[in-house]
């Protein structure tokens, strides 16, 4: 009977191995990316989105911005703080940039990496106005070339990954009570 046991727990411990360690359904990847790059009376704001999917990152994020202008002045680092209210992922500054044209650079470093560069115009316009209008922006210059675009089928494709460890160890479970229970009859 002790040999039987012994089978059947060495059957469900390779079941259990097959299907490997425990993952979480959504997992975003390990980076971030952010932008472009916006500045509404003097403030920049940027977007952070999870790489591998698009989704935006709802969890606190640490990170820095700082500014060159054309003549070289330079402003930061400043902390990027959430924008109350807005869509989560958006962040910005407490400071803001005075007028000029600048480079502005964004970095996370928690709860992943993640960097854009963009360059925008304050004028002395959108900082005076009472109600904060969008400056002039351009395209944020690529810090990385990602390769894909976001949310093309990584999802679908551990999906599938994980379905087929599952059948392949349900289907070696199978295998080895069917074995088990031939022995049995023949003893």
């Amino acid at each position: 009977m002790s040999n039987r046991r012994f089978t059947a727990t060495a059957l469900a411990a390779t079941a259990l191995l097959a299907l490997g360690p425990a993952t979480t359904a959504h997992a975003h990847g390990d980076t971030i990316r952010l932008g472009p790059i916006q500045v509404t009376a003097g403030h920049p704001t940027t977007l952070a989105v999870w790489d591998n999917d698009g989704d935006p990152v709802d969890e606190k994020i640490a990170g820095t911005l700082s500014a060159t202008s054309a003549d070289g002045t330079t402003a930061g680092p400043w902390r990027l703080v959430p924008v109350p209210g807005a869509k989560p992922g958006t962040l910005t500054t407490k400071e803001a940039l005075p007028a000029g044209r600048w480079t502005i650079t964004a970095e996370t470093a928690f709860p992943a990496l993640g960097r854009v560069q963009g360059q925008a115009e304050v004028t002395t316009a959108s900082l005076s106005s009472p109600t904060p209008a969008p400056a002039r922006t351009e395209q944020p210059s690529a810090s990385r070339d990602t390769g894909s675009d976001s949310g093309s089928g990584s999802d679908s494709g551990s999906t599938t990954t994980v379905i087929a460890i599952s059948a392949a160890a349900v289907a070696a479970g199978l295998a080895g009570f069917w074995l088990l229970r031939r022995r049995a009859r023949r003893t």
